[in-house]
């Protein structure tokens, strides 16, 4: 797409709309930059003004800014409500993202992989996998580089995780291989209700070709003879599926597990890929990852071996289902990033033994009802904390043990003094983060201070 001279206003100045603001200004766009809670530019695109024009619009967004665009490019972190959408349509002013726009200017195929929950992992481990098969890799997206960073560099493959945010935006985004990895109640705060989630979860495919691949979890969607009726506008690409359960009512042409081994049917035939016991992440979420990145990487051209030499070495990401210490019998486990309920559950369900769960924080309009069995089953002592605390306290109504903090450092020390040898010590808040923190990392990293912190016996 030809950039020079046109007007494009940027929204937003995170990481993403830093990223785009450069690459348009680069490509010789006249560039405004608004912002409504930032005052002062990002010293990199100050620099840049010197050589491209750039101009910007801080502690307030106008939307006249907007409107006097010929494009507007919007950050995930600004919700399209707060942009006068009606009359950007009627003026024929396009809205974009970060995503879409990059995804105009990079020349490697992209694999983008998406789901409310696994997105990070899976998206790590297959840009792992291509990169022992000797590929040359950019590993971007929602998981924190920009794409705009990939745009017009000679790599072999783009791996993008890419959000529901995100994917509110595009127009012609179109990967190459495109992987949903499952949908459970997320961000019902920004769009509203389940049905518009997964619709935009499902964009992913919307611009893919029949020689395009879709990937899919078997055991979190219809079966392969819905698959037509299911989704008949939005997935176009050559279906191929992932099975922890094995159902024999799935077709084989994708990865399951049999007789304790991940095998591959993708090339025609059942291929061993790796014993279960010999892959390094754990836990039944994880497996579902592993099976993911493995579909991904061979569709992609990677061998077998570095998908099992990568396997036994990937030991996961921080902050999910990560284990920071084990005290007097007692293991202490960091999952900062379980910001929704069904990321709480296939926690929960993952530990075999009596749990101490650290939960709450900013609610996301949630509703907590599925955690309720689970938690009275196997939650010895529930320590609550955050604007949801209340909320929750209410939906576990019952609960033996229930405790209600006002800090990380209290909920720690009230879980290590209940907890007896065996137990399991887990921060899995269900919940954003911001009410009390400045993100999940930061959630995260006061825990295993506070953990690391409890003096020995």
């Amino acid at each position: 797409m030809n950039m020079e001279k046109k007007k494009v206003t940027v929204v937003g100045v995170g990481k993403s709309g830093e990223a785009a603001a450069s690459l348009l200004a680069r490509q010789g766009a006249e560039v405004l930059v608004v912002d409504d809670e930032r005052k002062d530019p990002p010293k990199n695109l100050v620099s840049l003004k010197s050589d491209f024009p750039i101009r910007f619009q801080l502690g307030g967004m106008r939307a006249e800014d907007m409107l006097s665009a010929e494009m507007v490019v919007v950050s995930p972190g600004v919700p399209p409500t707060r942009l006068p959408m009606n009359e950007l349509a009627s003026a024929g002013i396009p809205v974009i993202g970060e995503l879409e726009l990059a995804s105009l200017f990079v020349v490697a195929p992209i694999i983008a992989i998406t789901g409310t929950n696994g997105k990070s992992t899976t998206t790590t481990l297959t840009a792992e996998i291509l990169k022992e098969s000797g590929f040359k890799v950019f590993l971007g997206g929602n998981i924190g580089t920009p794409l705009s960073l990939a745009a017009f560099r000679p790599f072999d493959f783009i791996v993008v995780e890419v959000s529901s945010f995100q994917l509110e935006t595009i127009a012609t985004f179109r990967p190459k291989i495109a992987a949903l990895l499952n949908v459970t109640e997320d961000h019902q705060d920004r769009h509203g209700n389940m049905e518009t989630y997964r619709r935009l979860k499902e964009r992913i495919f919307e611009n893919q070709k029949r020689v395009d691949y879709a990937v899919l979890n078997a055991d979190a969607f219809p079966p392969i003879p819905l698959f037509p009726s299911s989704y008949p506008n939005t997935c176009k690409g050559i279906p191929v599926w992932f099975s922890r359960l094995g159902d024999p009512l799935f077709p084989r042409q994708g990865v399951t597990v049999l007789k304790d081994t991940l095998v591959s049917s993708i090339m025609g035939k059942e291929e061993p890929i790796i014993g279960l016991k010999a892959i390094k992440l754990v836990g039944s979420h994880n497996l579902e990852n592993v099976m993911a990145a493995t579909t991904i990487a061979l569709l992609a051209g990677a061998s077998q071996d570095a998908i099992a030499k990568t396997l036994t070495r990937f030991s996961g990401l921080p902050h999910r289902m990560e284990p920071v210490r084990e005290l007097r019998g007692v293991r202490y486990i960091n999952d900062s990033k379980g910001t929704n309920v069904g990321s709480v559950l296939k926690s929960l369900e993952g530990i075999n033994a009596k749990v101490l769960l650290i939960a709450g924080g900013l609610d996301k309009g949630s509703d907590f009802t599925p955690l309720r069995e689970v938690i009275l089953k196997k939650v010895k002592r529930l320590i609550l904390m955050g604007d949801a605390l209340e909320k929750m306290a209410h939906c576990f109504k019952g609960h033996p043990a229930m405790d209600r903090v006002h800090s990380m450092e209290e909920a720690v020390l009230i879980a290590a003094a209940s907890a007896n040898r065996g137990d399991v010590v887990l921060l899995s808040p269900g919940c954003a983060s911001f009410d009390m923190f400045k993100n999940y990392e930061d959630r995260g990293d006061r825990f295993k201070k506070a953990v690391l912190g409890l003096c020995p016996p």
